[in-house]
């Protein structure tokens, strides 16, 4: 079976990279950016599976996006 591919979104820096790493331990294939215009590009680029996202970030929220 192919793994979920899986982009988070956080302006949380260390809590994103704690998620990613626990995901990944997972056999998940995890995305972390940490800003909404970043997953965006990331989406044009790859399309994924799954999109974590968060609502309250500076510049883009999560609403917006």
């Amino acid at each position: 079976m192919e793994a979920f591919s899986v982009l988070l979104v956080d302006d949380e820096e260390e809590f994103l990279e704690t998620l990613v790493k626990r995901l990944t331990k997972r056999k998940l294939d995890v995305t972390g950016v940490t800003s909404a215009l970043d997953a965006i590009r990331v989406l044009k680029e790859k399309p994924v599976d799954i999109v974590v996202l968060d609502v309250k970030m500076p510049g883009m929220d999560g609403m917006e996006a």
